[in-house]
């Protein structure tokens, strides 16, 4: 899979514009559409807010397409199914907790109902402004065939935007990460097991990785690496289990949009 359009999904607030210098640098980068989208209710709601829309639209360069609906994630999600090249990118609060950022809202049910990664923002104070290109893409996996779902896409996304492209593994002070097929615990708990899926990379996708291992609480330890990089994007799986509660990793990709001010690709595939 590779995207040829980011649909920047904008709700009218200022906000929700952050979305777009990182929208902006990606598809310029992968010779990509940016299409602005705006979900309204109505048609005054459209008529007050489309001058905006098109200035907008042309600062950076992008097509623009409104849709009528009193739904905003299900009108969003019925785009990206017409359009299966296209993937959403949005801003997100995250307040204080993941349930009160995303449970409920339309990220989440993007997130949930599309098939293919969305890309997250949510700015964190005093970090400035958001990246307008992507150098590093930065894929989180935690040993299980789910976390490695976003491999493909990380990798295309690392082709298209010509990006370094990092595997990182949180281990806990306890790890209770089960062993691979063929390996045994000491063997992943070392740096086996990013290699392997290096190699795996470099085999069908034709790109180099680098590899790092991580210690410590998984939440802190990613959110400490990924704080401060520059021009970086984070990629990872998201679960979300037991009505949503449990959502994301336990809260890892939760910690990381709240604390660590880069974008996130972030991929919800139904088990």
């Amino acid at each position: 899979f590779m995207f040829d359009e980011i649909l920047a999904c904008l709700d009218g607030s200022q906000l929700a514009q952050q979305i777009l210098p990182i929208a902006h640098g990606i598809t310029a980068a992968a010779s990509a559409t940016l299409t602005l989208l705006r979900v309204v209710a109505d048609a005054d709601e459209l008529a007050a807010e489309e001058s905006d829309l098109r200035q907008c639209a042309r600062r950076y360069r992008a097509e623009m397409r409104f849709l009528l609906s009193a739904d905003p994630a299900a009108a969003i999600v019925g785009e990206l199914e017409a359009r299966p090249n296209a993937i959403a990118a949005m801003t997100t609060h995250g307040r204080t907790a993941w349930t009160e950022a995303i449970l409920g809202s339309v990220a989440l049910r993007v997130i949930q109902g599309s098939s293919r990664p969305v890309i997250l923002y949510r700015a964190v104070s005093g970090d400035g402004e958001a990246p307008k290109k992507i150098k590093t893409l930065v894929v989180a996996l935690d040993g299980s065939e789910f976390s490695e779902r976003m491999i493909p896409f990380a990798a295309e996304t690392a082709k298209a935007l010509a990006t370094r492209l990092v595997l990182v593994q949180a281990l806990p002070p306890q790890p209770s990460i089960p062993a691979l097929p063929g390996q045994d615990k000491s063997d992943t708990l070392e740096s086996s097991y990013l290699h392997g899926i290096a190699g795996k990379i470099k085999r069908e996708h034709g790109i180099d990785c680098e590899w790092e291992v991580l210690h410590g609480d998984p939440a802190d330890a990613l959110g400490r690496y990924i704080k401060g990089m520059a021009e970086t994007m984070l990629a990872m799986t998201s679960h979300a289990r037991g009505g949503l509660q449990r959502a994301l990793l336990g809260g890892v990709a939760a910690a990381c949009l709240r604390r660590a001010g880069v974008p996130i690709l972030m991929y919800g595939p139904r088990p």
